[in-house]
């Protein structure tokens, strides 16, 4: 029997889902606790990786995994993979390519009209028996109209993207890939060559993109200076794209207005981080992709297609191979 290890920790709820959608005729383990030891430990009888979480899958643990067929990411992103090594001990790694691009693109549309109506904050008003309705309104603001910066065109910069058109705003956009014509037409979005270009003409900017060397810490003290005076910033891509503290300061000067963060520098979040202590800012767990619905089609695509691999029917992977 094929063993599949999950490289994070499930429990309640998500470890059933799991469980649910792999087959009989394989076993499957989550880690006994969330720590490079124990994934050392239990990755020695292990067919297959199936990896979510940030345990770095580097050259201890493909040493340690001595029966290792294939590696299966969960999602999108690859920074905890030690790409280099995996190349060397010749395991194929797939990745979960837009599987929860819906669930994410919703989440990020939830955070952008949070904040331009202070949900948050007038929500907690309301339930402390405050009732202030022209003085609280006229300090909300519409979506209609507004200008709004996608960083990344990818699966779920374009899903945004198409949910954005109706609100009648205008959306522009920077990717390392630019788009068709025919895309950017339909989806009605504009091309920048570069992020620091559209920044003068941002009313929202969300952050779309992988996390690479190149742009950790893209918004800083620099380029948050150069957003439209109160602006909104929202990230559902990875935390480590703007430095917290110069963050922290824009929102406390009032340069950037709100913000709406699903991921963050470091995850779990730390004592005294300072963006919490912000009524304006929106923070939530990561959890952009995992509606229930998303993580349970992100489940059953994974082990689908450990599944395939198992078969040898290559041509049945939905995944897109990344290694």
């Amino acid at each position: 029997m094929s063993k599949i290890l999950h490289t994070a920790r499930y429990t309640d709820l998500p470890w059933e889902i799991l469980k649910s959608v792999v087959p009989d005729r394989f076993s499957v383990e989550t880690l006994e606790e969330l720590s490079y030891e124990s994934l050392l430990r239990q990755c020695a009888d292990a067919d297959y990786l199936l990896v979510s979480g940030r345990v770095p899958i580097d050259e201890g643990v493909l040493s340690a995994a001595k029966h290792l067929k294939m590696i299966q990411r969960t999602g999108v992103g690859t920074e905890m993979l030690d790409v280099e090594a995996i190349k060397r001990h010749n395991i194929p790694v797939y990745v979960n390519a837009g599987v929860n691009a819906r669930s994410v693109a919703e989440h990020t549309i939830t955070l952008i009209l949070a904040c331009l109506k202070r949900l948050l904050q007038i929500n907690k008003q309301v339930h402390s028996g405050v009732w202030k309705k022209q003085q609280t309104g006229v300090t909300t603001h519409e979506l209609y109209g507004k200008t709004v910066a996608l960083v990344g065109m990818g699966n779920i910069g374009r899903t945004v993207a198409a949910m954005l058109k109706p609100f009648g705003v205008r959306i522009i956009y920077t990717d390392v890939f630019r788009q068709s014509e025919t895309v950017e037409h339909d989806l009605g979005i504009t091309y920048y060559s570069s992020f620091k270009a559209m920044l003068p003409e941002a009313d929202v900017l969300s952050f779309h993109c992988p996390l690479t060397k190149d742009n950790s810490g893209i918004l800083n003290s620099e380029t948050l200076s150069m957003l439209k005076s109160g602006a909104i910033v929202v990230n559902t891509a990875r935390g480590k794209l703007i430095n917290p503290d110069d963050l922290y300061n824009a929102i406390c000067s009032g340069h950037v207005s709100a913000a709406g963060l699903d991921t963050h520098y470091e995850e779990p979040i730390s004592e005294g981080y300072k963006l919490a202590e912000l009524e304006n800012v929106i923070l939530t767990p990561h959890i952009g992709g995992l509606s229930y619905e998303a993580f349970e089609s992100m489940m059953r695509e994974a082990v689908r297609n450990i599944i395939a691999y198992e078969d040898g029917r290559m041509e049945e992977i939905a995944s897109k191979k990344i290694v």
